[in-house]
């Protein structure tokens, strides 16, 4: 593992529920290089070192609003950063399947014609990576481009944070007042006033601005990646702040939700991806498991925020076909 430090982050999540800062893993550098050099660095702000089998990336191509996933795997230790990147590591690679790079330059000597080489450590990305995954296009979690939207997710579907927008293509990228594209042909770092993740209010429409909470690097900047600064303090812990909620069946055919939780639920809310919402509902006393109905014949991808007694709120991506 490496050392760290972090930055602010823009995404999916504006205003309403807020992240629970500095107790959760987020995205704190995203790098959209030339051919494969993709890399999604995360960032654990806790004290306790944190299985990444629990998470997920998610991507969503060109506005869709269903994602291609991938479990992850590996342990990030505590207050560190963790890199992610294309599983392109045969130096035979060409085209599509292009190996990552590793600095090596090897090039024709002019005057004696043969072949000689030359590192670059700046431009070692291969070397950087703690996790490589998606080998095959198919996989797809990491052939992202600049309009796609990233997300990361527990695996039972929660959302913790995201570039981007999901459902909607910006064209080329995602970019600033000035047309200058941000998520394209870029490396973004998040800010160090940033402690968590992206918190989505489905009830407020926004527009993804990355001048947020990111700072724009030129394309194939790797040099910052394992390392991030975070105004977060030393002694947080995930456990005091962790509730648990089980949403089933997800998907769900027939529209019966059942919601369980280990703190009491107060308020119950599903948006669609407009920030509609299609279902409310408010609790008064104890109640740790719920059961709903929703209209089965509203097909899609929606997002169900769940407020727990403790005024944290959980949200969790909810798909009904």
């Amino acid at each position: 593992m490496k050392n760290i430090s972090s930055l602010i982050f823009a995404a999916f999540i504006v205003s309403g529920i807020n992240a629970q800062n500095c107790t959760d893993l987020f995205i704190s550098e995203y790098i959209e290089g030339s051919y494969n050099n993709k890399a999604i660095e995360l960032y654990n702000p806790t004290n306790e070192a944190i299985d990444l089998s629990k998470y997920s990336l998610s991507r969503w191509s060109n506005g869709q609003t269903t994602p291609l996933n991938t479990i992850l795997s590996g342990t990030i230790e505590a207050n560190d950063a963790f890199v992610i990147a294309l599983d392109k590591r045969d130096p035979n690679g060409e085209g599509y399947e292009a190996p990552l790079w590793n600095g090596w330059y090897v090039f024709t000597d002019s005057i004696s014609g043969l072949l000689d080489s030359i590192y670059t450590d700046e431009d070692n990305l291969m070397g950087r990576v703690d996790l490589f995954i998606c080998p095959n296009y198919e996989d797809g979690t990491m052939y992202f481009n600049g309009n796609d939207a990233v997300t990361l997710e527990t695996s039972t579907g929660d959302i913790l944070d995201i570039i981007g927008k999901i459902g909607e293509d910006p064209g080329e990228a995602w970019g600033d007042e000035n047309d200058a594209y941000w998520t394209k042909d870029q490396t973004l770092i998040r800010k160090a006033s940033v402690t968590g993740g992206f918190v989505y209010d489905a009830t407020q429409p926004f527009s993804f601005d990355p001048t947020l909470e990111w700072d724009s690097l030129p394309q194939n900047t790797f040099t910052e990646l394992g390392q991030h600064t975070c105004n977060c303090p030393d002694d947080m812990s995930i456990s005091e702040f962790e509730s648990v909620i089980n949403l089933y069946p997800n998907p769900s055919q027939s529209g019966l939700l059942n919601i369980e939780s280990t703190s009491p639920i107060q308020e119950i809310n599903i948006y669609n991806l407009i920030g509609q919402s299609v279902f409310s509902k408010n609790f008064q006393g104890v109640i740790l498991k719920e059961s709903i109905n929703i209209d089965p014949s509203i097909n899609g991808v929606y997002f169900i925020s769940v407020k727990l007694e403790n005024n944290t709120r959980s949200l969790k991506k909810l798909i009904l076909k």
